[in-house]
């Protein structure tokens, strides 16, 4: 590194440009109820995975999904459907539960974000 670079650098003439995240939380719509789930968009900083995570909206998730500096993943989040599992004349399950399902969506992205788990603690937010 040439000592001019070094001295741009320690005097606080370059600066790392980081995005604006605006945190977001879902509304769910009547249409979203018909269809039985939303997607639900979430970051946190790549190099602290016990680090604050934020519920953003689509728009954020697209242009932050090429920031190396965040992690990104998104979620399909059940919203209506049973509480409890059906099951069949065999006693196999044949529709999972809301919550169930909930908890597939965050085990799916849990290599990428581990502690979404924790951030997301009722499997039945924004039910109906």
């Amino acid at each position: 590194m040439s000592v001019d670079r070094y001295k741009q650098i320690a005097n606080g003439l370059y600066k790392f440009m980081e995005p604006k995240i605006k945190t977001s939380v879902p509304t769910p719509t009547e249409d979203d109820y018909k269809n039985g789930f939303i997607v639900r968009y979430f970051c946190q900083r790549t190099n602290d995975k016990n680090g604050p995570i934020l519920e953003i909206d689509s728009s954020n998730y697209s242009n932050i999904n090429s920031n190396k500096f965040y992690t990104v993943v998104s979620i399909r989040w059940r919203i209506s459907g049973n509480i409890e599992p059906i099951y069949d004349s065999n006693g196999n399950i044949k529709y999972k539960s809301v919550q169930e399902s909930n908890r597939l969506s965050i085990k799916l992205v849990e290599d990428s974000m581990p502690n979404l788990k924790l951030y997301l603690p009722n499997l039945l937010q924004f039910h109906k």
